[in-house]
């Protein structure tokens, strides 16, 4: 018997919104010193300040991630009374790979041959391994090269992923609560990480251990959301109730590097996974939210581009500023308009190009892969 497709309500949005937010984020700091004086202006830092938060929008990639794969399986265990862990690697393989090594082989191999292409110092090796992430640790601050450091999170959830199918294998799981303590463990060891090497921030940044714990909240949302646990206590939250976690969530992403000196940095992954946690959920349940992720227009739809979208968009910003640099065409702010405009019509369209053409003719393969 096959698996009926789940779709859940707003998450394809929630998925526009993460990969817009580390959008805005990029766009106003990779390769910014090629921009004038009107750069360092009030108005331009207070766009940096606002889009400063961006980078957040990979952490809620990660906990909605964790959220649907784990749901998903949980659905096959009900269904089937075992997971088919070969299947579940494939399906991550179709999604996850061919975009994945289509940047990673134009950055090594074609990008230096190119106008403005350079030799970058990152090494082949780890990204075909899926280990970029820690080569970023390694080379990142060495490297202009900033489009392939977009791999990091990719490289990370493939090797949640490969982990995740031995423990499964290996333990053969048959209850709710096996992965609820999985993930716990998850959690609690990513924690007891962030705290030895509250020091570093690539460690805390761009590591394997330190990040995990995103994919262990999704993971344990999904538990409490398949058990219906949660659900008639979210149905009764009031709007103001929503709005004021909102704005408390919100108001911690900006301000967590004050408020958690040294060693208590430790906790900003943990407040803000459970944060997005709440998100997710609120959006999934509530029926008192003050929006909902996929009624804003076009953001459903969007959310079907996002993995393009995510990966496309470093790259294009470095050839965008190259060739503004070159024309000097970055003195002026209506320069960085005109660029803002045009990196972001050229990145959807690309990443509609990718979809349509590349990425769902290889997703439509994933139903030979359902148990």
């Amino acid at each position: 018997m096959k698996q009926e497709k789940i779709h859940f309500e707003n998450l394809n949005g929630l998925r526009f919104i993460g990969a817009f937010m580390v959008f805005l984020f990029h766009a106003f700091t990779i390769n910014r010193e090629v921009w004038g004086d009107f750069f360092e202006s009030v108005p331009f830092i207070a766009l940096r300040k606002l889009t400063s938060i961006g980078h957040y929008g990979v952490n809620l990639f990660f906990v909605l991630s964790g959220f649907l794969i784990t749901y998903l399986l949980l659905k096959e265990l009900r269904e089937r009374g075992k997971i088919h862990v070969g299947f579940f690697l494939i399906r991550r393989i179709l999604r996850l790979w061919p975009l994945y090594f289509v940047i990673v082989l134009f950055g090594f191999f074609l990008f230096p041959h190119l106008p403005f292409g350079i030799q970058t110092v990152h090494e082949f090796w780890r990204y075909g391994l899926f280990l970029s992430n820690f080569d970023e640790i390694i080379n990142g601050s060495r490297d202009s090269l900033n489009f392939l450091t977009a791999t990091w999170s990719v490289s990370i959830e493939e090797q949640f992923y490969i982990g995740w199918a031995l423990v499964i294998g290996l333990f053969k799981w048959k209850t709710i609560r096996s992965f609820q303590i999985f993930f716990l463990m998850v959690i609690g060891s990513s924690f007891a990480f962030r705290i030895y090497y509250a020091g570093n921030q690539s460690f805390l940044y761009y590591h394997t251990m330190s990040v995990i714990s995103d994919m262990g909240m999704g993971g344990i949302l999904a538990t409490i959301v398949f058990k219906k646990e949660s659900v008639p206590f979210i149905e009764r939250f009031k709007k103001w109730q929503i709005g004021l976690l909102y704005m408390l969530g919100i108001g911690f992403l900006f301000t967590a590097h004050k408020i958690l000196p040294g060693r208590l940095i430790a906790l900003e992954r943990v407040i803000s996974g459970t944060f997005f946690a709440f998100v997710l959920i609120e959006q999934l349940k509530s029926k008192n939210s003050f929006f909902k992720a996929d009624r804003i227009p076009y953001f459903e739809r969007a959310g079907k581009l996002t993995y393009g979208f995510y990966l496309f968009h470093s790259l294009l910003i470095y050839y965008i500023c190259s060739t503004f640099e070159s024309l000097n065409w970055n003195e002026h702010a209506g320069y960085f308009i005109l660029y803002f405009f045009l990196l972001l019509f050229s990145n959807s369209l690309l990443s509609i190009i990718s979809y349509r053409y590349f990425e769902k003719p290889l997703l439509n393969l994933k139903r030979y892969f359902r148990a």
